[in-house]
């Protein structure tokens, strides 16, 4: 529909430009031309660029208005398709930025949630609170705070049963 719209708008643009409005003109159809047979490209245009061609079509190349026209509508399609997928280019970039590597939380990320760490050393296990306030001070959610948190304790947690059974080994 809104393609449907825009070349209305375009052909509205172009007839008060033109002053011609869709269908006058030469008269020439699509049916006109299979019937004629062209002997050579030369008999196509009156050899000048900026002239009416054999067939009277008018300019081959766009003057200056229809330029900036053109550059209009095309900025005018640009704005409509951006506002169109706008919430879908959101989508997308959302979902790159979550799909980050494994194990990459940016850095000021960890120093949070280590200098909790680090201040809860006896008892790392934050409360649904605490894991709020990270959650919200870090820009994380809920089950990458939970997954750290597990990694932490699983690698780094000093009361772990090996590293008390080296202790009475000891």
């Amino acid at each position: 529909m809104e393609a449907v719209m825009s070349c209305w708008d375009l052909e509205q643009s172009l007839q008060s430009l033109t002053g011609v409005s869709p269908g006058e003109g030469t008269g020439a159809t699509m049916s006109d031309d299979e019937d004629e047979v062209v002997d050579n490209d030369h008999s196509l245009f009156d050899g000048s660029f900026d002239g009416i061609d054999s067939m009277g079509f008018g300019p081959l190349v766009p003057s200056e208005t229809e330029r900036s026209l053109m550059e209009h509508v095309r900025e005018e399609l640009k704005h409509e398709l951006k506002q169109g997928y706008k919430e879908k280019i959101v989508d997308v970039r959302e979902e790159i930025l979550r799909k980050r590597r494994a194990g990459k939380l940016p850095g000021d990320t960890t120093l949070i949630l280590k200098a909790w760490w680090q201040s809860h050393s006896k008892w790392p296990y934050p409360t649904e609170e605490d894991k709020a306030r990270l959650a919200q001070k870090t820009g994380l959610q809920m089950k990458q705070i939970n997954n750290w948190f597990i990694n932490q304790r699983k690698r780094n947690w000093h009361n772990t049963p090996s590293t008390s059974l080296k202790s009475k080994r000891e």
